[in-house]
């Protein structure tokens, strides 16, 4: 259980990582579905 949540906040993160770094990229919005997907939980 304890895994799960780890996994779930470190993909968060990542999602979070991700968007900083294409924010100003011309796929954001590709970018943002991506990382929309990211933050679900699994």
């Amino acid at each position: 259980m304890f895994y799960r949540v780890a996994l779930q906040r470190e993909r968060v993160l990542r999602a979070d990582r991700i968007e900083d770094v294409n924010a100003g990229l011309a796929g954001g919005k590709d970018v943002t579905a991506f990382v929309t997907s990211l933050r679900k939980p699994p």
